[in-house]
């Protein structure tokens, strides 16, 4: 007797395992998300303009959502207007180029499903990179390369800053914040620490230049996407950046409008 109760509990919990519940999401609602930038390269007097306009998906959704058929345009504080053109799904192009000019400012202006989204910013310049070191380095066991850029912060200047390490060899970009409080009219710089590269990868290095704000929002960002977790890691939150939605303060965009002086090096590891 106690070996068929023992069945039928065992059978009991095995059926009632099977069953599947669920639980019903409220999804939020879509949201814009905005990647402008203009980036003006120093050592080729290079430019690269371009607005990516997309919408956030649910959380467990992770599919890319062009924002199409909006109407954008940048305007400079004398009135002065570019039009941008949808080059393919979400990506707007300016139809003529933005010229370089430290003494603007500029406002992006974003047009879609009757709301009507702004942002202000100006062009930040940067320090060039002087030279970048290479040592060997220990990283768990393993040997690491590490490289480092080195740059000179004006003296008597406020400077705010992010370097960039991108390679084929590097699964995703790599990060570094700067701001000048404590290397005035000293040498500073950017590294990275990986121990994938190999003698002969390249490995492209920039150094973008960027306002207080905008420092603010990329240490925020960069912080989110590369703290580890543990009992006394803030909630990662919604970032807000400098695109405001002009219709309604509550829905405006994620994602900020950029305006950088660029320092740029192609380095082949040794």
């Amino acid at each position: 007797m106690k070996k068929l109760l023992l069945v039928f509990i065992t059978n009991l919990i095995f059926f009632s395992c099977e069953d599947v519940v669920e639980i019903p999401l409220n999804d939020s609602k879509e949201i814009l998300i905005v990647d402008a930038y203009i980036n003006w390269i120093k050592e080729t007097n290079e430019t690269e303009q371009k607005v990516n306009l997309s919408l956030s998906s649910p959380y467990f959704k992770k599919t890319y959502q062009p924002a199409t058929g909006a109407s954008v345009y940048i305007e400079d504080e004398y009135g002065k207007i570019y039009q941008f053109t949808e080059e393919n799904s979400g990506n707007y192009i300016p139809k003529d180029t933005i010229p370089y000019d430290i003494k603007n400012s500029y406002t992006i202006n974003i047009q879609y499903k009757n709301q009507t989204f702004t942002g202000e910013e100006s062009l930040r310049t940067v320090s060039s990179i002087d030279r970048i070191e290479q040592e060997s380095v220990e990283l768990f066991g393993n040997e690491a390369v590490q490289l480092e850029a080195y740059c000179f912060d004006p003296i008597e200047e406020t400077n705010y800053s992010y370097f960039e390490f991108t390679s084929k060899e590097l699964d995703f970009p790599e990060y570094n914040i700067f701001r000048d409080d404590f290397s005035s009219g000293g040498e500073y710089y950017g590294f990275l620490l990986n121990s994938g590269l190999k003698k002969g990868d390249h490995v492209k290095v920039r150094q973008f230049g960027l306002s207080n704000f905008g420092y603010n929002y990329w240490y925020l960002l960069i912080l989110q996407n590369t703290q580890q977790g543990g009992p006394f890691v803030g909630t990662p939150v919604n970032l807000r950046g400098n695109i405001v939605n002009m219709n309604n303060s509550n829905e405006n965009a994620f994602g900020y409008f950029r305006m950088s002086e660029v320092s740029e090096v192609n380095y082949i590891i040794k």
